[in-house]
């Protein structure tokens, strides 16, 4: 009974987490038991883009993963390696990851194709390498999207292939270690030096393009949800999501970070950019600043909410005397209007991940992960739109430019997928 019981229970988390549609639970379901008629479910988690089912067959342990619409993505079961497959990737494995320790195989299995994810540990710290099935590196694109164009549409697009970065052909394109898979902001230091940051790390990571690797990593305070990262001179400025603004001399880091709380209305603020023609720090919000959500006592609470959520803000910051003052309001509305006209797609909503200032042209670029695109202003008009491939940029998070005008982009992994964090170099056209 305590078997049953707890199968029903994942059924009904699941059910739960599926927003009801209890078609795409079943299905998802049908799935496992497909696999294992007497399937033990150990684990039902539902994310934004995706939904995993951890269970047993016995004492196999299995994973699936579907997307938001209930689609099998991929499988995840345990991989015996045979002697020829040991013998190639041991010669690349201590080729770049010499002293580590090999965990776990496991076999990744998508509707396509199959390879082979190696979990390494080193000093607690966790890292994953992925094969072909033969041996060789294996490289993958997103397995799940959520916007109503992909890259074989944005490749027919005239529009596109007319605007000064070519996004689809990004010029280099780096894979992040394990401990930067979640890199959630990053910023540029002469011309292949970066600092990054992650999502739920206090630590500051160098990160050296030439190299490909950490050089340096500093450790400013605990766990918090860390957005972006900003040089001015010889400080570092990191943006925690609430506000709290951490500062530090990375040449001369002792241990601590000075904090301030921001004074800006907005709940989420996840893009920090230092304006070298004001002297001042540049502030995106996520969400709706909480002034414009209390305007108006007269209009009913539900319009008032309408209109603010067609609404994005940016906010300069006078760190000299606490001072704000916005500087940029987004609007949703002119954003879906110029993609609809140059790119013939939909747009849901616009929620600022990064922001950064052309180095040459002075246009403000700002990022959203949520839908994946760029928007261009200049000063407080909307110039142009870049629509991102899904396939290609998983969860855009971070972007800077180099001083010659080339644009760089960071892009978050899976979390527990098999899609590790990227960095993209895409030369001006």
């Amino acid at each position: 009974m305590k078997k049953k019981s707890f199968i029903f229970l994942a059924c009904a988390c699941l059910l739960a987490c599926s927003n009801g549609k209890s078609q795409d639970s079943d299905s998802m379901m049908a799935e496992v038991f497909k696999i294992c008629s007497k399937a033990d479910i150990i684990n039902v988690e539902h994310k934004v883009e995706s939904t995993e089912i951890e269970f047993l067959c016995g004492k196999t342990p299995y994973s699936l993963v579907f997307d938001k619409q209930g689609n099998k993505l991929y499988k995840e079961s345990a991989f015996h390696p045979t002697s020829d497959f040991l013998t190639k990737t041991n010669k690349k494995i201590q080729k770049t990851h010499a002293g580590w320790i090999i965990d776990e195989y496991s076999l990744i299995e998508t509707n396509d194709t199959s390879f082979v994810k190696i979990e390494l540990i080193k000093d607690g710290v966790e890292e994953n390498m992925f094969f072909t099935i033969d041996g060789k590196f294996y490289k993958f694109k997103n397995y799940s999207t959520t916007e109503e164009w992909s890259e074989k549409t944005l490749k027919k697009n005239k529009y596109l292939q007319s605007t000064a970065y070519d996004l689809l052909n990004p010029t280099n394109v780096y894979e992040m270690p394990e401990v930067l898979k979640e890199i959630s902001g990053l910023c540029v230091v002469g011309d292949s030096v970066l600092f990054c940051i992650q999502d739920e790390l206090g630590m500051v990571f160098q990160f050296d393009l030439r190299d490909q690797s950490v050089s340096n990593v500093l450790r400013f305070t605990d766990i918090g949800d860390f957005e972006d990262i900003q040089t001015v001179g010889d400080d570092l400025f990191v943006l925690r999501s609430d506000g709290a603004l951490f500062s530090m001399n990375y040449k001369n880091f002792k241990g601590k970070a000075e904090q301030i709380m921001l004074p800006i209305p907005c709940m989420n603020m996840e893009g920090l950019f230092y304006d070298k023609n004001t002297s001042k720090l540049l502030i995106a919000c996520k969400e709706p600043s909480v002034d414009k959500i209390a305007t108006s006592k007269k209009e009913h609470k539900q319009d008032i909410a309408m209109k603010s959520d067609m609404e994005r803000a940016v906010y300069s910051f006078d760190k000299q005397n606490n001072s704000i003052e916005k500087i940029l309001s987004i609007k949703i509305e002119d954003i879906r209007a110029f993609v609809k006209k140059n790119y013939n797609q939909h747009v849901e909503t616009f929620n600022p991940s990064a922001i950064a200032i052309h180095p040459i042209t002075n246009d403000i670029y700002i990022l959203s992960a949520n839908q994946r695109l760029i928007s261009v202003y200049n000063e407080n008009s909307l110039k142009d739109v870049f629509l991102l491939s899904p396939e290609e940029y998983y969860k855009p998070e971070g972007i800077d430019f180099l001083q010659n005008g080339d644009m760089i982009i960071g892009s978050e992994g899976m979390k527990k997928g098999a899609l590790q964090g990227k960095i993209y170099v895409i030369k001006k056209r």
